[in-house]
């Protein structure tokens, strides 16, 4: 790692001329993320870079780039890309500072970046939409739940679902998939978390993290900001931001004709997607990626889960499977690892 840190310095003093800056004075890690990428920031005699280093050839640095263009032509705040080589994995963007919305977040200003959060979701979904992307199909749903099984019950918790409670899990996932598919589809950021917003310098939302932009139901990007893992509300402010979006969405005459109610399930139901999808990845991050920051996370993602499947009496079953099983479990392998 010495070596490619070495390098991608010398590739960075490189492209001074074009960036307008003769010298680096300092390259300081960045905090963890749950991506393969490691970032850096660059201090230059005129000012502050990010660098970006990835695997050798990944197509995650391109797709970056393309997305951040994509976004900055739709008058979302995306970081610049201002040099990148495929090849060797090396990129530089926009430094958008440390204000970080998870770590700035307090009782005093929520509301203002809950739902200012709220408007960069809907500014995303009102994008112009004719950019070529995946379309998350019914069985993509499933498949991404699945995780859950293979990453969270099997290889984190070393449990092997029963054939009743399989069939209690798998049943569940087509339920939600069905409710998810059945949404409304629009532009996703699939990952909108206030990890990966930030407040920039002058008070706008910058967006980060999102090479993973598809098409989903509506619900999937609101669901991560309403549930968010560090920032949990009651039920009465989940309605008040979700009766806030409404009112954006009646304001440019795009409303679908559905009721409060009707929001709140397709919104829960996301979240259910969501959640099960998280407990996997964050556990194959851990086991497969030897990252572990994330698992104290997989407690409030579970709680999230159990909460809500106890709404539902068609998720009753499911609620109670893991309220009752999964998680004396969870608390048992978090309490051992602490």
């Amino acid at each position: 790692m010495i070596k490619i840190i070495d390098n991608f310095q010398k590739w960075a003093l490189s492209k001074g001329p074009d960036l307008d800056f003769e010298s680096i004075e300092s390259f300081t890690p960045l905090r963890e993320q749950a991506s393969l990428r490691r970032y850096f920031r660059i201090l230059t005699n005129n000012g502050t870079k990010i660098g970006v280093i990835s695997e050798l050839g990944s197509s995650e640095n391109e797709l970056f780039k393309h997305f951040s263009e994509f976004f900055i032509q739709n008058g979302i705040r995306a970081p610049k890309v201002e040099a990148l080589d495929i090849e060797k994995g090396f990129m530089i963007v926009e430094d958008f500072g440390d204000k970080v919305l998870q770590l700035f977040i307090s009782p005093d200003n929520k509301e203002i970046f809950f739902k200012a959060a709220i408007e960069e979701i809907y500014k995303i979904q009102s994008c112009n939409t004719s950019i070529t992307l995946k379309t998350l199909s019914e069985e993509d749903l499933k498949n991404q739940m699945s995780l859950f099984e293979t990453w969270f019950l099997e290889e984190l918790l070393n449990f092997n679902l029963s054939d009743d409670d399989r069939i209690i899990v798998h049943d569940s996932w087509k339920k939600i998939a069905l409710n998810c598919s059945k949404q409304p589809y629009v532009l996703c950021h699939f990952d909108f978390e206030f990890r990966n917003l930030m407040l920039l310098s002058d008070n706008n939302i910058g967006i980060l993290d999102f090479q993973d932009l598809c098409f989903g139901p509506y619900g999937l990007d609101l669901a991560s900001i309403l549930m968010d893992i560090d920032h949990p509300i009651d039920r009465r402010e989940f309605r008040e931001y979700l009766d806030f979006y409404k009112h954006l969405t009646q304001k440019e005459g795009k409303e679908e004709n559905y009721s409060l109610a009707e929001m709140e399930k397709d919104v829960d139901y996301s979240g259910f997607q969501r959640q099960f999808r998280i407990l996997g990845t964050l556990s194959r991050l851990h086991i497969r990626d030897k990252k572990s920051f994330r698992l104290p996370d997989l407690s409030q993602t579970l709680r999230y889960l159990i909460k809500g499947s106890f709404k539902y009496s068609e998720l009753e079953e499911l609620g109670a499977f893991l309220d009752e099983k999964m998680l004396p479990r969870l608390n048992e392998f978090l309490g051992m690892i602490k």
